[in-house]
């Protein structure tokens, strides 16, 4: 059955779902998904029809184009609710002008719908009159022309062959095979590890790689895993770019590595589509909603991708949360009631906004959301309009060091008294080292950040005394945590090449690393969080970090709070 809803999702060859830009996998209709995944068979680039629902009679306006982006196939198949049909045709006029298209008479239009002939006549007479079509040519061409045509189709299959919904409707029993792949034999495991050397976001890169090259360091110097010695292959990738994730993971897919590894790409699904059509165990750190959607959609496709931290969804409500525990606390004194999210767009990315407008209203605050556009000074003009009002706080929507740091300067430059409030990127050492004093007083969240608790204090001196510099505290932890995790893994399968029995430890067992606990027993395989209330033993708090005097300070996570909120000196004064 069909919800009603319009939908716009991405169709695989194998007819799983992926990412859904519009409705969710549960409006999309079985027979549509079928057809969609038809659509190479058939070798079609586009087909559009009307689809009538079965039982309820209903009309679908649907819309197939089939893509290749960046090693990808898929459909995109889109589907709109028909209210009315256009030039206001019945239902049954339209599987008329259907069958006019491929030149049935109206004794054959009779035969093959089961009514006389001069009802099927009247039909074509109504329809052309509505089309304002003086031939029954000009309105088949009409209807080719428009998408005009019944799925199901009316009469004998055969009569629609040379259409192409009819090659379309032929192709749908065609079957479809995947290749499985074949674990070459190796001593050495193998990680792959797709993340970004040069460019944007080269610096959490670099803490990332750390954090991977530490773990395996000491897991090797304990004999490695059951005698076998643990190597990484690491590709530079550029994430904002399909087209360099795409030749990331072929590369590692092809030197048949043992299990992958990114931290967060625009492109998300095309790693996840590439690790899933390989077999090879996933693990990435997006946290993305919209990936969370495209693994519990397809669980057998998609059985051995991981997401190690929990989702962006709950951003912006922790957001609302925290600075309204602040005022009611009377720790913060609001200057307004009006709350600001200044968010720059990144393919995959829900903060959430749509819950935190609820729960903002819900505690008695306005909650505006500003975009960021253009490229050169957009953080500026983006925060310049979102302050033009009276803010007390200002979410900065961008996990990027650059983006923080602009956003935060200019709010100093503006004299705001909005208290600004980031998004993971001052995690990473760089912010500090860019904005210098202008960083002191912001707070920040991260679904994954590493504790300042003996364990978390253990992996900075060990990574300070390896690299020589202090860890950030989200990114290096979590490669950190995520190799000595597989590692476990792997010890556990008795076929260390067994990708699902890899992928079966790690769904099976909770393990507790420098930034927390991971459990991954959720039916999108993504690392349980929880509020602060929950119990940090089985999950991850999304913990809230203030910079004061320079120093990393946990306000906000339940048992892991290391210090109090301190009103910044700059809007203290005033």
């Amino acid at each position: 059955m069909w919800s009603g809803a319009a939908f716009t999702v991405q169709i695989r060859p194998d007819g799983g779902l992926g990412l859904a830009d519009r409705g969710t996998h549960d409006d999309v209709p079985p027979e549509l998904v079928a057809l969609a995944a038809a659509m190479g068979r058939a070798e079609l680039a586009r087909c559009t029809f009307h689809w009538r629902v079965p039982l309820s009679g209903r009309l679908c306006r649907v819309v197939l184009e089939a893509r290749s982006e960046h090693g990808f196939d898929h459909v995109v198949l889109s589907g709109e609710p028909v209210d009315e049909l256009p030039a206001r045709l019945s239902p049954r006029e339209l599987e008329v002008l259907t069958m006019l298209v491929v030149g049935l008479s109206n004794a054959e239009i009779a035969r093959d719908l089961g009514i006389t002939q001069r009802t099927a006549a009247t039909h074509v007479n109504h329809l052309m009159l509505k089309l304002d079509a003086p031939t029954r040519t000009a309105a088949a061409t009409y209807a080719l022309d428009t998408g005009l045509i019944c799925v199901p189709l009316p009469g004998p299959a055969a009569h629609y062959a040379h259409l192409s919904v009819g090659r379309l409707v032929a192709a749908t029993d065609a079957p479809v095979t995947r290749r499985p792949r074949v674990p070459a034999p190796r001593r050495e495991l193998v990680v792959g590890a797709a993340l970004p050397l040069s460019g944007r976001g080269s610096d959490d890169g670099r803490e990332m790689v750390n954090g991977l090259r530490l773990a395996i360091e000491e897991i090797n110097a304990a004999g490695g895993v059951r005698g076998r010695r643990i190597r990484a292959v690491v590709r530079d990738v550029e994430v904002s770019s399909g087209a360099s994730v795409e030749t990331a993971f072929g590369s590692l897919i092809r030197d048949g590595v043992d299990v992958l590894t990114s931290g967060y790409l625009a492109a998300q699904e095309i790693g996840h589509e590439l690790a899933a059509a390989s077999g090879i165990p996933y693990l990435h750190a997006a946290t993305s909603g919209a990936m969370e959607r495209m693994v519990s959609g397809d669980p057998a496709r998609f059985g051995r991708v991981f997401q190690v931290c929990a989702s962006d969804t709950g951003y912006a409500p922790r957001f609302v949360e925290f600075l309204t525990a602040l005022r009611d606390s009377g720790e913060w004194v609001a200057p307004s009631h009006r709350l600001a999210v200044v968010v720059k767009h990144w393919h995959g990315v829900d903060f959430g906004i749509g819950r935190a407008r609820v729960d903002a209203e819900a505690q008695g605050w306005e909650l505006d959301v500003v975009p960021v556009t253009g490229t050169d000074d957009g953080w500026t003009r983006a925060i310049a309009t979102a302050v033009r009002e009276p803010a007390a706080a200002v979410m900065i929507g961008s996990f990027f060091v650059d983006d923080a740091a602009a956003a935060v300067t200019a709010l100093r430059a503006l004299g705001s008294t909005a208290l600004p409030y980031g998004i993971y990127a001052p995690s990473v050492p760089a912010f500090r080292h860019c904005l210098g004093p202008l960083a002191d007083g912001v707070v920040w969240a991260t679904t994954t950040g590493t504790y300042s608790d003996a364990v978390g204090h253990g992996f900075a001196r060990r990574y300070r005394d390896r690299f020589g510099v202090v860890p950030g505290r989200s990114h290096a932890g979590l490669a950190y945590d995520r190799m000595q995790r597989v590692a476990r893994a792997w010890a556990s399968c008795g076929d260390l090449s067994d990708g699902e029995g890899v992928a079966a430890h790690l769904r099976a067992e909770p393990y507790r690393g420098v930034n927390g606990t991971y459990n991954f027993d959720t039916p999108s395989q993504t690392a349980l969080g929880i509020d602060d209330h929950g119990d940090p033993s089985l999950a991850q708090p999304q913990l809230v970090y203030q910079i004061q005097d320079g120093r990393q300070v946990i306000v906000g996570g339940g048992p892991f709070r290391t210090g109090s909120f301190r009103v910044p000196g700059y809007l203290a004064c005033r």
